[in-house]
């Protein structure tokens, strides 16, 4: 019986060696070359992103992305509802958003570093130039370099003045509120 086994064994090993033998050989390719990975989508809120808040559907239908050597801002318009008429995106992930409508509680000139409105006394958060980059669709005139001032006060309440070069003023002001609060449906290209 041993032996049985040792002639069967020794046959399958002899057809193992005269299949590979016999085995027509693959010609030698090349290693397979890999794409690079793509760039990954910006972070954050997006131009035709839908944001739902409470009872509130908010389209994003364009935006200004304000930038000083980094990220200053993103204000998304959102046309069609009677909540907000912008979206104020103040941190790269989208995770720090006010919901805001234009003011006309800003004096002509200089923005002071304090300012009451609507009762609550507002104080410089920050201000500079910025590079000034528009997307999307229903936006006022702009220019592509602005100065921004954003005062803010306890409790959420917050203020974003954009005088853009030779093309006016835009004044928004609301209220912050943290990701939690929204749903986003992502708009599709």
């Amino acid at each position: 019986m041993i032996a049985e086994l040792a002639i069967g064994a020794g046959l399958v090993a002899a057809a193992s060696f005269a299949y590979r033998a016999l085995k027509p050989k693959r010609p030698e390719t090349a290693a397979p070359t890999t794409k690079p990975p793509p760039d990954p989508a910006p972070l954050g809120l997006h131009v035709g992103d839908v944001l739902l808040h409470g009872d509130t559907e908010l389209w994003l239908a364009g935006c200004f992305t304000l930038d000083e050597e980094g990220f200053v801002a993103r204000l998304f318009r959102a046309p069609g509802n009677t909540r907000a008429n912008w979206v104020l995106q103040l941190d790269e992930e989208g995770n720090d958003l006010a919901l805001v409508n234009e003011t006309d509680a800003v004096p002509e000139g200089a923005v002071p570093a304090e300012l009451p409105v609507g009762g609550i006394r507002l104080t410089l958060r920050s201000k500079g130039s910025a590079t000034i980059t528009h997307e999307g669709s229903d936006l006022p005139p702009a220019s592509d370099s602005g100065e921004f001032v954003m005062l803010g006060a306890a409790g959420g309440k917050i203020l974003l003045v954009v005088d853009f070069a030779g093309a006016g003023r835009l004044a928004v002001e609301g209220t912050r509120y943290g990701r939690e609060l929204f749903d986003v449906l992502p708009g599709g290209d």
